[in-house]
């Protein structure tokens, strides 16, 4: 009963529902659902904005009366049970993602495979978009074993590697796909997490800049140092973030994933358990802007520390040369930058890795007693703040602030910008 009520089935999955819609994917009116079984699936520790659904099928055609088994997922809104629904719903996270999963992505994935000639998937495949139920249902990545690496570990360099290649392939394609479709991307993909249309995420940002301001009372060698750096940022952390994601002419944009991070990619291995290849999940907040914002955010949350303070310039340059050279197989004809204009372009928007490690890093590595709930995270009452208050007292998140906060402030990210 009580997993009912904290994972509830959606209601519009009959059996019904599910046999149109596979007969539509599957382009076979003949098919006939035999099977449906319908659980709850669970990708991340924490998911705050929506349900995530497994079916499992089984169902016959005409060409062949022997039962075939598969299976999907299902991602379903429920915008008017989030506590932080006003929030979201200024971002438009709700829409964009089925925009992306309906629209984007299925073109996205052919410039990959057809033009830059990378046949290895980058997104699951969409069965069908329901906008009237705010619900996706898409490939099951399962069946081809790909799964999450660990958000605690962290990602090596071979993943590392893999990850950037993969999203040089996704960044190219977008910005192609965008010259090409004039105004595909106009409408609802300007509203990342700093944007100049809402800040309502400025009172949770806010909130945690407080919280770890007082977690640095702790330590004497960090409060001295820097918590009247971080207590001047609290007011500033919307203004420096807007800055940060502000496009400047010559700049190059393209599509970003927006909130890329370890559980929103999942790695398929070889026989010897090294990664062959990475895809991307979850699109709520993809967003038009410098490739720079994904590429800090992915360095602030989701690689290894000796790799995020010591080898972000080369990863860039990395990065930059295949993207250079996806672009060049879509012929792409806006202006490239050099190198050289790339770091400056990813200098520039060096704040966003101060907003990522800061205030949201220390909860994606979080493996505490409290329960974990986006509610909690906004409350100011007692739950609240005990919550928050453990998140950074974590000794993992207190360690690594001995390296985190010199980093940012050798470049400047913790005085005035």
């Amino acid at each position: 009963m009580h997993e009912e009520r904290s994972h509830p089935k959606p209601l519009h999955l009959s059996a019904d529902y599910v046999q149109d819609k596979l007969r539509a994917y599957f382009k076979a009116d003949s098919l006939k659902l035999e099977k449906l079984d319908i659980k709850p699936a669970i990708l991340k520790k924490n998911n705050y904005s929506s349900l995530m659904t497994r079916i499992n099928v089984e169902y016959t055609t005409d060409e062949s009366e022997d039962k075939q088994a598969t299976k999907f997922m299902i991602k379903t809104n429920f915008a008017e049970k989030n506590p932080a629904a006003h929030v979201f719903i200024k971002y438009g996270i709700y829409t964009r993602e089925m925009d992306m999963y309906q629209r984007i992505l299925s073109k996205i994935a052919d410039l990959v495979k057809r033009e830059i000639q990378d046949p290895r998937r980058i997104c699951a495949g969409t069965v069908y978009v329901d906008k009237d139920r705010d619900s996706i249902i898409f490939e099951d990545l399962a069946l081809e074993h790909y799964k999450v690496a660990c958000r605690i570990k962290k990602l090596d360099l071979a993943h590392t590697h893999l990850v950037l290649e993969r999203l040089a392939n996704f960044h190219a394609a977008g910005a192609a796909l965008a010259e090409r479709e004039l105004g595909i991307f106009k409408n609802n993909y300007d509203r990342g997490f700093f944007n100049r249309h809402t800040r309502g995420y400025e009172p949770i940002m806010k909130s945690l800049l407080m919280t770890l301001s007082r977690s640095l009372n702790s330590d004497q060698e960090l409060r001295q140092r820097y918590q009247a750096k971080i207590d001047r940022l609290v007011d500033r952390i919307m203004v420096y973030g807007e800055r940060s994601t502000t496009n400047n002419p010559g700049d190059f944009l393209t599509l970003n994933h927006g909130d890329l991070w370890t559980t929103n990619l999942m790695f398929q291995y070889d026989a010897k358990g090294q990664p062959i290849n990475a895809v991307f999940i979850d699109f709520q907040f993809s967003v038009w802007n410098s490739p720079a914002i994904d590429l800090h955010y992915f360095f602030s949350t989701s690689i290894r520390d000796e790799l995020r303070l010591n080898n972000q310039t080369e990863l860039v340059q990395f990065y930059y040369y295949k993207l250079k050279d996806a672009l060049k197989k879509l012929k792409y004809a806006g202006c490239m930058p050099t190198l050289f204009d790339f770091q400056q372009q990813f200098r520039t928007r060096a704040f966003y890795a101060a907003f990522a490690s800061l205030i949201f890093e220390p909860f994606m590595v979080y493996d505490g007693e409290e329960k974990v709930s986006l509610e909690h995270v906004i409350s100011e009452g007692k739950g609240g703040i005990r919550f928050k208050d453990d998140v950074y007292q974590q000794e993992c998140v207190r360690q690594r602030l001995h390296h985190t906060l010199p980093y940012l402030d050798q470049w400047g990210l913790l005085d005035d910008i």
